[in-house]
């Protein structure tokens, strides 16, 4: 029974890790007794069983991220229930409870590295490599962590030296797409108390989407390196210093800034020479949505950006039939680079644990690409940011026995370095009106109204959080966090519309600043955690918690200051059982919580004019209110089966979306959607009631694997693992080309694994349904419509050594 347990060590998605006070010492222990793994955290500095944890937590071992084929955040909804990724060019966003659906000024589903909390969501494309485990805790965990966990947070914890051996090992990938990917470890004991460890991975792969027109200008491909370095000093069994550098950088082409398909023009059904975006039909032309002059009625036609008409035979104004298939001339422009440095001491000392985390990232990116979604030499845009930051966080824990366990802490983010700089960019390959004089594919004009601003935040925190056990069955907790927050920002001098030369590329007009005043805000706010959990018996523990989180608001211009924050005020009661004599591990979360403060849109009067001009100002809400059920089955000696299941009826409370490039019919004045309203001729969407964007009503994951025992060949494990979503809204209006039926995808695999566990071969299909998702819609100006859509089925065979 002993290999058994091995296989599961490696292959279960743990429903629960740590509590958040401190992370650095969870660890899996299997009782000899019980069949199912048992897992053990030291969530407060004591062991503990995790049924015992408060909290909603789910994690997956590193294992099981190789099992599942989980190789960075766009895959990891999968294994964590209620979680959805969108793709969002070089920005991830992760949506979990309602939070980050709509209206932050800042990340409302943080990633951590190392309990270190990530500034950019960017940061969190690089690979999984040579991880322990991934933590994903629901629900604001604002009284112990970082920043900005204002639903939840993921933290993606890696593995550390060992004193103990000198270890390696290595694995080789090969897929169809031309896959090829390495990676490796070395773990190097130099004596009794000093070892490292250097971990290294290359990863490359064709684009998921063909550009017919352009082959060197294919998507959603890969190209990347990582490598990191960890040096582990223990001079006593109390005290261990570990420092980390890592370097990453990506030079795929990766995927566009928002969707990069076109799929055609809103049309009114009656009268296709209108948009209607609430109850419309897409017209498959890309272009704008004037019709022909003949007054074709079964087309009303398209024409391109650069004024080719689909009437005239024009072939750019015709989609390319495919959803992942493209013809753009321009061969993107992009570049992801990371540069990190971290520093933890865990100290016990005077019966505390002291731990200390420290952090330096150094991030930059850019991403150009083709704008106008065609084979002409015309226009490209793009951004590109700089994020430099560093953090400290200190925490000391009690390790006494006793009733009353507790945690304090301070800790300290500053992003506000000179050299943080972010922009839109926007330019003509070709000599054309507009100031773009001059413009050739190999020299672009950038154009004069691009904007550039700099900034950043620091982030000061005092917070504890303790428990007392006022019986042995029952359980107080209460924690606090005092937070200030100050934010600056400044936007660059504007270009010279007439100084057609200084803006000719190909490099980036350099920007200066002084002109614009630094704009700068300071706010303050306390954040809570109450909670009771009560031991019914050793098999089941009930608990409640309530918990606040906050984001600080944008700078208000006039006042100096920062505007209303962003809150959360959140509900969670919940069960973790134990049953069939401990073959099942069950737990059940239900939640509800009020976002409130969201941005918004609201119409603002300039001046006398009386003209009222859409923005952005706090005021919006939201309504998030679910049920999360975790499970894992051993259900015979080979046959294991875990589960995971999230309904979700977060709803809009009070919220105003702009319809933006919905409204504007040339030549005939503003047009405005179906069923919206229009203030002062401009048009919005009033969404109370509606459903959130990106938050599907019900999620089942359900895994299955079966342990074939070969003797002294040892073992295979075929794995299914099926996906159910039930729809959602990929776009924050309500038209009705964002819709996302329902859909459920399948991934196999195969694994056979050596009796000493050393050697592995794995086959994998990922998407064998070959299901087409709408990850993201994007209105573009003139009302064209473009989606991003998921990877399609992909397979390929996995070659390891002790990895």
């Amino acid at each position: 029974m002993k290999k058994k347990y091995n296989m599961l060590s490696k292959t279960t998605v743990a429903l629960a890790v740590a509590n958040a006070l401190v992370m650095s010492g969870a660890y899996a222990q299997v009782e000899a007794e019980k069949e199912i793994e048992i897992i053990e955290v030291s969530a407060t500095k004591r062991v503990t069983n995790i049924q015992d944890v408060p909290l909603a937590v789910t994690a997956i071992s590193g294992s099981a991220l190789v099992d599942m084929q989980i190789t960075n955040v766009m895959s990891l909804e999968k294994a964590i229930p209620g979680v959805t990724i969108t793709s969002f060019g070089n920005n991830p966003q992760i949506i979990l409870r309602g939070a980050g659906s709509a209206g932050t000024t800042d990340i409302a589903v943080p990633i951590y590295h190392n309990n270190m909390y990530l500034p950019t969501t960017g940061q969190a494309l690089a690979g999984y490599l040579d991880v322990e485990r991934i933590e994903a805790l629901r629900g604001p965990q604002g009284t112990l962590f970082g920043r900005n966990t204002f639903g939840g947070l993921i933290n993606v914890i890696t593995k550390k030296p060992e004193l103990e051996e000198f270890s390696f090992g290595g694995a080789v990938t090969l897929g169809d797409f031309n896959l090829v990917k390495t990676e490796g470890f070395v773990n190097v004991p130099v004596s009794e108390n000093i070892a490292f460890r250097i971990t290294a991975a290359d990863e490359k792969r064709d684009g998921f989407v063909e550009n017919i027109n352009n082959p060197a200008g294919d998507i959603k491909d890969s190209d990347y390196t990582y490598v990191r370095g960890q040096l582990l000093f223990k001079p006593t069994d109390n005290l261990s210093i570990n420092l980390t550098a890592a370097h990453w950088k990506d030079t795929g082409n990766g995927s566009l800034n928002f969707g990069y398909k076109p799929a055609g023009i809103p049309l009114d059904k009656d009268d296709p020479t209108l948009i209607n975006a609430a109850n419309g039909f897409l017209d498959p032309r890309f272009g704008v949505y004037e019709g022909c002059a003949d007054g074709s009625p079964d087309r009303p036609g398209g024409r391109t950006v650069s004024g080719g008409n689909v009437c005239d035979g024009d072939p750019f104004a015709t989609i390319v039939p495919g959803a992942r298939t493209i013809d753009y001339d321009y061969t993107p422009n992009r570049e992801l680079e990371e540069t990190s440095f971290y520093v933890s001491i865990d100290w016990e000392v005077a019966e505390h644990s002291v731990l200390v985390n420290a952090a330096m990232f150094d991030y930059q990116s850019i991403n150009l690409m083709d704008a106008d979604l065609s084979g002409l030499a015309s226009w490209v845009d793009g951004n590109y940011s700089t994020s430099k930051s560093k953090q400290l966080d200190v925490t000391v824990s009690s390790l006494f026995d006793g009733p009353l366990q507790y945690t304090a802490g301070v800790y300290y983010f500053n992003s506000q370095d000179p050299a943080n700089r972010s922009a839109y960019i926007f330019g003509s390959l070709v000599d054309s009106y507009s100031g773009y004089a001059g413009a050739t594919p190999d020299t672009p004009s950038w154009a004069y109204w691009n904007s550039e601003g700099r900034g950043g935040t620091k982030s000061t925190a005092l917070y504890g959080q303790a428990t007392y056990a006022l019986t042995e069955k029952l359980n107080l907790t209460a924690g606090i966090r005092y937070t200030e927050d100050d934010r600056e920002s400044q936007s660059a001098d504007p270009l010279s519309f007439g100084d057609t030369a200084a803006r000719l590329g190909p490099k980036l007009p350099t920007r200066t600043y002084g002109i614009k005043e630094v704009q700068r805000g300071v706010d303050e706010n306390t954040d809570y955690r109450l909670g009771a959990d009560y031991k019914v018996n050793a098999d089941l523990m009930v608990y409640a918690t309530y918990a606040t989180a906050y984001i600080a608001g944008s700078t208000d211009v006039a006042t100096q200051t920062l505007l209303t924050p962003q809150t959360n005020k959140a509900f969670e009661i919940g069960a973790k059982s134990t049953l069939l004599d401990g073959d099942l591990r069950l737990n059940v979360a239900a939640y509800s919580g009020k976002f409130e403060g969201l941005t918004t849109t609201a119409f603002v009067e300039q001046g006398t004019t009386g003209v009222a001009v859409a923005t952005q100002v706090p005021g919006g809400s939201i309504l998030s209110r679910g049920l999360e059920v975790e499970g894992f089955w051993d259900v015979t000696d080979a046959l294991v089966v875990d589960f995971g299941v999230s309904i979700d009826m977060s709803e809009y409370d009070q919220f105003i979306v702009d319809a933006g490039n919905l409204v504007w019919n040339y030549g005939d004045g503003p047009v405005g959607p179906i069923g919206s309203e229009t203030i002062n001729e401009s048009f919005v969407y009033v969404v109370d009631g509606q459903d959130t964007p990106y938050t599907p009503d019900m999620t089942v994951g359900l895994g299955v694997s079966y342990f074939i025992d070969l003797g002294d060949m040892g073992t295979i494990k075929p794995h299914v693992f099926a996906y159910y979503n039930s729809g959602f809204i990929s776009n924050r209006a309500p038209v009705f080309f964002a819709d996302q039926s329902a859909y459920t995808k399948l991934d196999l695999s195969v694994k056979w694994e050596s009796v000493d566990g050393n050697y592995s071969v794995q086959a994998y299909v990922n998407n064998a349904t070959d299901e087409l998702i709408k990850t993201y819609t994007e209105i573009f100006s003139r009302a064209r419509v473009a989606y991003d859509y998921n990877s399609p089925r992909n397979f390929g065979v996995r070659f390891a050594y002790n990895f």
